[in-house]
């Protein structure tokens, strides 16, 4: 069946249905899918093997995509919530986790495991194959390309797909003198060439602490160098933010260990008669009584660019036929919530998804594997007039209802990953009685499809934390202790939210309590029967009832039995009440505070010597006061 174009014509003749850009994790996942489908594809890789990136970085050769291989159950799906490396595949055996037992393992093995995932499924890969220049000269792409015996060739194609990750590495423009720094992909890894030396890393992410790591042995001081707030993941819940494996260095700092980090942004860099790097930093002060700017200058042994990567090289595109536009600092191409640039058929997949995703894992395999997953069934529908996956459930059934959603944020692994991202679409028609489950879909693009912006009954169901209903003046870390299991507004980890809609309209949301494992089934309700697994599945049918009127059955939302409060929960006494801190945030949500002590040590008097200003002050009333007694006297 040929595609279609978006009048319903038959486009122009074509080589293929898809030309993908890439043979790293990406291309080889869409490659999957299209071979499964039977859909004629070909992908084209520069170089002599797939995924040749992995060959290189990281440079420490650690990766910090969790391969934990033991998770107590045994769903398919919910392991996957762990193995952050493997990619989607029908053959239980394509596992990443066969390939190591290191919860961090090395990317030596990933490298391996993804050649062999493109030889086991046999993918149409073009090795030592370049794209030159890709044009639209119509309704289809004219891709050229380069043989490995320098032959130029050409190949017109319905979609591509550019699946061709970390482009080049981000040199900020405007630094001065940037060119002279070492650069992440380029510096010397031998930790001898900087022994006892002076070193700085410009940049705040994992690849400059993951740098400023590898020396912290052997360098006599290593400055990370960084113009914004570092944002840790444990506290953004976003999975490229600086992570914990990589922070020793701010451990070193806080510890009195000569290394720190420098809020400063680099201007300039210099070199000096003695070979030295002169670096000049401008350092924002608004804790001065007068704000402002610090300018200085520093000397190091060594500097080295660690500011992240490009995902795009326009290069490629015929400026003429092609628009791609850049964001973020032009690192990301500009993409629709269904991962297109603005020109129609040319999509972007793998790494530089995560232009449109800062709350989840689309920049990580185990995030744009789900999210490739959906863009190859949104292609399906459009391309070739395929439904999206969907199962139809029987007719005003509550109970199918609630425990199909109860088994999917119990199990799902899409869900969980693309948490705030991807979400599950369920949809009632009044006229056939006809209630449709669809599942993984980009949550903004849901209500820009007409079968979902139409409809008088939808709901969205995805598992997002709660953090934001407990204000700014508590970290992630503090949510230590167990939710308010009388309500179900109230928690701050991850958990399932349910979202109604009419005619493409928000309408209200109610939520389910929180789990430490993210698990709504029996199993939790037998390890942790402070929230039952019947009170999350009322809660549901009673939300979903409320806006269908399915029943005029009552459905018992108290989730504590009172036989349980008697004998598990203790309220505090008149004297510990006394003793809870002041909140000075008003927020809808509070956090557990620890008590104040009984006995608070007292704070020492701090005498500090006086200012410049107040000794002046205080000289001129001494003289004031003489002039004073002097013309009494008188």
């Amino acid at each position: 069946m040929a595609p279609q174009c978006y009048t319903g014509e038959v486009c122009e003749p074509v080589d293929y249905d898809y030309v993908i850009v890439g043979a790293g994790p990406a291309g080889l996942q869409m490659a999957y899918f299209l071979q499964k489908a039977g859909r004629q594809y070909v992908v084209y890789e520069s170089q002599d093997k797939a995924a040749k990136f992995f060959e290189q970085h990281p440079r420490g050769r650690k990766l910090i995509s969790l391969n934990k291989k033991n998770n107590l159950f045994k769903e398919e799906t919910f392991n996957m919530r762990h193995d952050w490396n493997s990619l989607l595949s029908d053959d239980k055996e394509m596992k990443f986790t066969k390939y190591s037992d290191e919860l961090y393992p090395d990317a030596s093995d990933l490298h391996q495991y993804l050649n062999d995932y493109a030889h086991r499924f046999q993918l149409n890969v073009k090795y030592n194959t370049k794209v030159k220049k890709i044009s639209k000269p119509d309704s289809t792409f004219t891709v050229c390309i380069e043989e490995a015996d320098g032959e130029t060739t050409s190949c017109r194609a319905t979609c591509v797909l550019m699946a061709t990750g970390a482009m080049s590495e981000n040199l900020p423009e405007d630094i001065e003198g940037i060119e002279l720094a070492d650069t992440y992909s380029k510096h010397d890894m031998d930790k001898d060439l900087y022994k006892n030396k002076m070193m700085l890393i410009i940049g705040g992410g994992n690849s400059a602490f993951e740098t400023a790591n590898h020396f912290s042995g052997s360098a006599g001081i290593v400055h990370v160098a960084f113009n914004k707030r570092i944002q840790f993941a444990w506290n953004t819940h976003h999975v490229g933010d600086l992570r914990a494996v990589n922070n020793n260095i701010i451990d070193m700092y806080h510890l009195k260990s000569l290394h720190s980090t420098i809020g400063s942004l680099v201007t300039k860099i210099a070199k000096n008669e003695k070979g030295k790097f002169v670096v000049t930093f401008k350092d924002l002060n608004t804790q001065w009584k007068v704000p402002g700017w610090l300018l200085f200058d520093m000397e190091y042994d060594h500097v080295i660019s660690c500011m992240g990567w490009r995902y795009v090289n326009t290069q490629l595109f015929d400026e003429e036929t092609i628009n791609v536009e850049l964001v973020k600092n032009n690192r990301y191409p500009k993409l629709s919530n269904c991962w297109e640039t603005d020109t129609k058929n040319l999509f972007y997949i793998g790494t530089a998804m995560a232009a449109i995703d800062r709350k989840s894992a689309s920049g990580f395999i185990h995030g744009f594997r789900y999210n490739i997953r959906t863009l190859f069934n949104l292609l399906e529908q459009r391309l070739f007039k395929q439904s999206l996956p969907h199962i139809t459930l029987p007719t005003k059934d509550l109970d199918t209802v609630s425990k199909k959603i109860i088994e999917r944020c119990t199990i799902s692994d899409s869900l969980y990953q693309m948490n705030g991202f991807m979400c599950d679409v369920m949809v009632f028609d009044e006229k056939t009685g006809v209630t449709k489950y669809y599942t993984d879909l980009p949550f903004r693009h849901v209500m820009e499809k007409p079968e979902f912006k139409d409809a008088k009954h939808v709901f969205t169901i995805h598992l997002t934390y709660g953090r934001d209903k407990f204000g700014t003046s508590t970290k992630s870390v503090d949510n230590v202790h167990a939710p308010d299991f009388t309500t179900n507004r109230c928690a701050s980890f991850m958990h399932p939210y349910i979202e109604y809609y009419s005619h493409g309209e928000y309408v209200d949301q109610t939520e389910l309590q929180e789990s430490l494992i993210v698990r709504y089934d029996n199993w939790s309700s037998d390890k942790f029967p402070q929230w039952s697994s019947s009170a999350n599945e009322n809660y549901i049918k009673y939300y979903v009832n409320d806006k269908l009127n399915w029943t005029d059955e009552k459905f018992n939302l108290v989730p504590l039995p009172e036989e349980m409060i008697k004998k598990n929960f203790v309220p505090l006494t008149k004297e510990e009440m006394s003793r809870l801190p002041h909140l000075w945030e008003n927020a809808e949500c509070t956090q557990s505070q620890e008590l104040l002590p009984k006995n608070p040590e007292p704070i020492r008097e701090r005498k500090l010597r006086p200012t410049m200003k107040e000794i002046m002050d205080s000289a001129q009333r001494k003289e004031l006061t003489y002039h004073m007694l002097t013309q009494l006297q008188v």
